[in-house]
């Protein structure tokens, strides 16, 4: 018991000296420096990462909208073709177009006085009235 005891007593102390020295090489400050490094290159990584994911939700959302608009403009163009595809919707489509009326209908068109536009914000003045109203101003 003694002799075995001796052995594992020098066998203890070796691996006491061996995780010292591994210990003291795991908190040296290039092993610290080299693991911050590696640290601070993965947390760019990953803001690089969630920016992109950012970005394509972002760029899938105006997608969401594009699609719901053009299903709505599909939804509108479908609802005019089927109203083209009776005879009264033809009639009106012309009608609003090319300004006809059927044999036995007037035509009355509306026409407003231009002159009355003209003469309420047309005052013109002299080019002596001009220079007056400069020196007067000031």
């Amino acid at each position: 018991m003694t002799l075995n005891f001796g052995l594992d007593n020098s066998f203890i102390m070796l691996d006491f000296q061996q995780k010292r020295k591994i210990r003291s090489m795991a908190y040296s400050r290039v092993v610290i420096g080299i693991l911050l490094l590696v640290v601070l290159f993965m947390a760019h990584s990953t803001w690089t990462v969630y920016k992109k994911k950012m970005a394509s939700e972002e760029m899938k959302n105006i997608s969401l909208q594009n699609v719901e608009d053009l299903r709505q403009r599909n939804k509108d163009l479908e609802s005019k073709i089927s109203r083209l595809d009776t005879t009264p919707g033809i009639e009106e489509e012309i009608r609003l177009k090319f300004n006809v009326v059927k044999g036995d209908e007037n035509m009355v068109v509306i026409v407003e006085d231009e002159r009355e536009e003209t003469s309420a914000t047309g005052t013109t003045t002299s080019f002596w009235q001009k220079i007056k109203n400069l020196f007067a101003n000031e």
